[in-house]
C-alpha cells in the first residue's frame, strides 16, 4: 500500500511540477502563486509523510519559501533588464548628442565670414541735375 502511495504522490509532484513549468513568469508573483505553492507543497507533504499534518504544514513551508524565492528570481531579472535597456537608451542618446554637435559645427561658419569687412569704393566727382558732387570715399559692406 504504501508503494502505491508514493507512487501517487509522484505523479501529483510530476503533474505540479509540469503545471508550475507551464505558467509564464508573468503568473509568478503575488498572492496567488504564494497561495498555489503553498498548497500543492502542504498536498505533497501530507501523502509523503502518511498522512500527517506535520507533514502536511512542513510541505506548506516548503511550497511558499518555494513561491518566494521565485518571485525574488523573476523581480531581479526584471530590474537587470530594465537597467540594460536604461543604459541602451543612454547610450543612444549620447550618440545622437555627439552627432548634433558634429552637424552644428560643420554648418556653423567662421567668425571670419560672419564679421562684415567694409570695402573703399571711390566715387568720383560727378554731376547730377546741375549740381556737382565732389569725389569721396564710400564705404560698401561685405559679407
Amino acid at each position: 500500500m504504501k508503494k502505491q502511495q508514493y507512487k501517487q504522490s509522484a505523479l501529483f509532484c510530476g503533474l505540479l511540477v509540469g503545471l508550475a513549468g507551464l505558467t509564464g513568469c508573468g503568473t509568478v508573483g503575488g498572492a496567488a502563486s504564494d497561495l498555489g505553492l503553498a498548497g500543492a507543497g502542504g498536498v505533497i507533504g501530507y501523502q509523503v509523510s502518511d498522512k500527517k499534518t506535520g507533514g502536511a504544514a512542513a510541505g506548506a513551508v516548503v511550497g511558499y519559501l518555494a513561491s518566494k524565492v521565485a518571485q525574488s528570481t523573476v523581480q531581479r531579472k526584471l530590474t537587470e533588464a530594465e537597467q540594460r535597456g536604461y543604459d541602451r537608451a543612454m547610450n543612444q542618446a549620447v550618440k545622437q548628442q555627439y552627432w548634433i554637435i558634429q552637424e552644428q559645427q560643420r554648418s556653423r561658419t567662421t567668425t571670419e565670414e560672419r564679421d562684415p569687412r567694409l570695402v573703399p569704393v571711390v566715387i568720383p566727382e560727378t554731376n547730377i541735375n546741375g549740381v556737382i558732387q565732389n569725389a569721396h570715399v564710400e564705404y560698401l559692406r561685405v559679407q
